[in-house]
Order: structure tokens, then C-alpha cells, then sequence
């Protein structure tokens, strides 16, 4: 089939991600696969580098741009494209209007909801939804519900490790905690950040003797009030930030807990990045961290709110991870075993097979 894969951002993210994602295992599953980007993508790169044709169009004018569209229009045709595959409401909104142009044949939408914001792929031929929560309020907003799917993001798994270590923190005296994402001020750094100064005081009167370090990836508007922050409250130099990393692998080995303190995670597919390298995670209970993780069997979820005492709950969660060794190595094992068997590449490639298979070649006949 011929699939254009198609997004419309210009920031590094975890639909970024799940875009890329999706080529590659479209594309391994033989299908001919175009992408179509924004010119500034900063991944555009990395999905030509992926042996996967790359168009690039320009969108200054959001949902109504028309020349955007007509863009779309001419990719479809040229390429005589039998499905699009859009990602994200604006990219879904835009592939709607070039479609509906196209009179001569019948081009397949799939609208690829990442956020809670469903009301722009309402309509489309089919719905992919990232967790469960994004699936019923797609079915509340009137899509028909054999036209919508829950479709988790998948990770590639290549470079996981297969054994994990076996690592006891209760001796160790100085333990980093990892986080990764974009910075902004919904992705609870603020809050990791205090937690360090919890963290110090759980330890005072507790006569523990560590020292915990804080190591932030990624890049984003809000790294310099993080840093005011941390500076505030003298933790400067027990604060790393360090960009976007390239070389995930690596930033993980330098960590011993991944923790994720965001708002509202409709997938957590940076925790999966985190258990696939075999750390034990901490995250706040949102939809997506729940999709991924069964607290205290796959990691541990916290609870949101009140969000004033966050970095105090995070901070208990923490000791106790690090006091039961048993603990961490139950959820490291059955978070690994998991994610296998339900967020693989394989796993992805098993439902689009399903799907593509029996609805899109059925619908396109």
C-alpha cells in the first residue's frame, strides 16, 4: 500500500517520536512510505537518514493554511497515495481539506490522536488513539466506535538491555534521578527540582547518608526559571541540564531512578525509554503513565494532586524504591516483560497488520 505519514510540528516530542515510529514500521512491513513534514522540522533529518522519502511543505497559517493544503493535495497525487496517516489535529485538518479534492479515487484518512484534544479528527475514515482515555472521548465526540482504535506508541527495542544489572541502592551515597522531556510548565520539573530539597530532609531525620543529584534532558522555554529555581534553593550544583540527547543510552547508564512528574501525559513513551534501559520508574498518575505502568508492578505511580505536596510524595516514593531492593527489581523485571510483549515494534506491526489488513484494503476495494 502507499502511505503517506504525515505531521506538521516543529519541536522534538513524543509524537515527534511516534511519527517516526510509525514510517519505520510501515515501511518494514512493506508498505512504500512518504513523509511529509514541516521545513523546520528539527527530525526531518532523521527520518530521510531512515532510508524513508522525505517531503518537506511550508504551514505558516495553522488549520486554515490553503497552500499548505494544496501541498498535501499535490504529494497525494503524485505519489498516488491510497492512505494518509496524519499525526496531530492540524496535520489531520489539513490532509481532510486535500483529500477532499481528490474526486477521482478514494484516499483513506487515519487521524493519529496524541493529545485529549480530539475534536479535529472527528469525521475521519478511521481514529487511532494513543490510550484509552483519548478512545472514549473520540466515541463522546460522535466517531463511530468501529472507526476508532486504541494504537499505543511502540518503542524499538534493539538496543535494550536484555539482562538487567542488579543494583542495590541502599549503600550507594550518591543515587541521580533522570527526567527527560520538553521544557515547559507542564512537565513538572519545578516539582522534580524540590524534590531534592525533600529528599534532603527525609534523609536528616532519618540519618540516611546520601546525596541525591537531579540530571534534566531535553530543551525548552522553561529551563531558566528551572534554573532560577534550582539556585533559589541551592541546588545549582546538584542540578544537570543536559539538552536534548541524542545519545539516550548513554544518559540513562548515568542515572539510577527515572522519574516523570508530569500534568497530563496522554503516552508515556519516555518511560518507556527509561524501562527498556532497565530503570525502575516514578511517575505521576496521568492517563499515559498508567497505560504504560501498573503501580508497584511495573513502577509506581503517584498521585497528581494536591500538587502543592507533589515533590513530598515523589520524595517518599524515591526512599522507598531505593530501601526495598526487592521492590526495584520486581518492577525493572515486570515493566521490561511488558513493554515486550505490548509496546515493541512488533507489537505495533501485529496491529497494523490487523488493522490495515481487515478495515483500510477492505474500505479502499
Amino acid at each position: 500500500m502507499k502511505i503517506i505519514n504525515i505531521i506538521l510540528t516543529s519541536q522534538n516530542g513524543g509524537a515527534e517520536q511516534a511519527f517516526i515510529d510509525y514510517a519505520v514500521v510501515l515501511k518494514n512491513l512493506g508498505h512504500e512510505v512518504v513523509a511529509i513534514v514541516k521545513e523546520d522540522a528539527p527530525y526531518a533529518d532523521k527520518i530521510s537518514e531512515l532510508g524513508i522519502a522525505t517531503k518537506k511543505i511550508a504551514n505558516k497559517f495553522g488549520d486554515h493554511d490553503i497552500f499548505a493544503s494544496k501541498q498535501i493535495r499535490k504529494i497525494i497525487k503524485e505519489f498516488q497515495a491510497e492512505t494518509v496517516v496524519a499525526h496531530i489535529g492540524r496535520s489531520v485538518v489539513l490532509s481532510k481539506k486535500a483529500i477532499a479534492k481528490i474526486k477521482d479515487r478514494k484516499v483513506f484518512l487515519v487521524a493519529v490522536n496524541h493529545s485529549m484534544n480530539v475534536k479535529r479528527s472527528i469525521g475521519a475514515d478511521l481514529i487511532f488513539s494513543v490510550n484509552r482515555e483519548v478512545f472514549h472521548r473520540t466515541i463522546d465526540a460522535g466517531q463511530a466506535e468501529d472507526s476508532s482504535f486504541v494504537m499505543h506508541n511502540a518503542i524499538d527495542l534493539s538496543d535494550a538491555i536484555a539482562i538487567a544489572p542488579r543494583i542495590n541502592l541502599v549503600k550507594q551515597e550518591v543515587v541521580t534521578i533522570g527526567a527527560m522531556g520538553r521544557l515547559d510548565d507542564k512537565k513538572g520539573f519545578d516539582d522534580l527540582v524540590k524534590t531534592l530539597a525533600a529528599l534532603d530532609k527525609i534523609c536528616a531525620a532519618q540519618n540516611l547518608e546520601k546525596t541525591f543529584k537531579l540530571k534534566i534532558a531535553g530543551s525548552g522555554f522553561f529551563e531558566k526559571n528551572l534554573r532560577e529555581l534550582s539556585a533559589s534553593l541551592n541546588l545549582q550544583d546538584r542540578v544537570e541540564f543536559c539538552g536534548w540527547v541524542q545519545d539516550k543510552k548513554s544518559f540513562f547508564a548515568d542515572i539510577d531512578i527515572f522519574c516523570s512528574a508530569s500534568d497530563n501525559e496522554t503516552f508515556g513513551l519516555v518511560l518507556l525509554e527509561a524501562i527498556k534501559y532497565r530503570k525502575p520508574v516514578i511517575a505521576t498518575n496521568t492517563f499515559g503513565s498508567q497505560e504504560v505502568l501498573r503501580d508497584r508492578v511495573d513502577g509506581l505511580l503517584v498521585e497528581l494532586n494536591p500538587r502543592k505536596n507533589l515533590d513530598q510524595r515523589f520524595a517518599e516514593a524515591i526512599i522507598e524504591v531505593i530501601q526495598k531492593p526487592e521492590l526495584f527489581d520486581a518492577i525493572v523485571d515486570q515493566s521490561f516483560a511488558r513493554m515486550c510483549r505490548n509496546f515493541s515494534y512488533a507489537a505495533l506491526e501485529n496491529r497494523f497488520k490487523e488493522i490495515f489488513g481487515c478495515v483500510v484494503q477492505s474500505a479502499l476495494k
